[in-house]
């Protein structure tokens, strides 16, 4: 499974395909707080980020996945369950952090 994200894709957009890919809740941060749905992975990430597509299977570990997306994008994420009440393990499947 690819998810594409490019310097143009917004925070609602990557939310939107995870939620459709892995039925869980990414949580996208700007500092200590939720980044706006409207802005754009550009202006969050770090100034050397090309863009490009991130391979995610629903096998990936949930921490795997928060920490490419801060070294990669310098972006705090956090995954959630499918309604966002609970947050995921680090060493949990995406798969199974949809089903939390």
């Amino acid at each position: 499974m690819d998810i594409k994200v490019t310097k143009a894709t917004s925070v609602k957009s990557l939310k939107r395909q995870f939620k459709e890919e892995f039925d869980c809740s990414l949580m996208i941060y700007t500092g200590n707080r939720f980044a706006d749905d409207d802005r754009k992975i550009h202006d969050l990430a770090k100034d050397d980020y090309k863009g490009g597509d991130l391979h995610l299977g629903a096998r990936s570990r949930v921490g795997n996945v928060e920490d490419y997306f801060k070294k990669s994008f310098g972006i705090k994420v956090q995954i959630k369950n499918s309604d966002a009440s609970k947050l995921a393990d680090n060493k949990m499947t995406l798969t199974q952090a949809g089903k939390l």
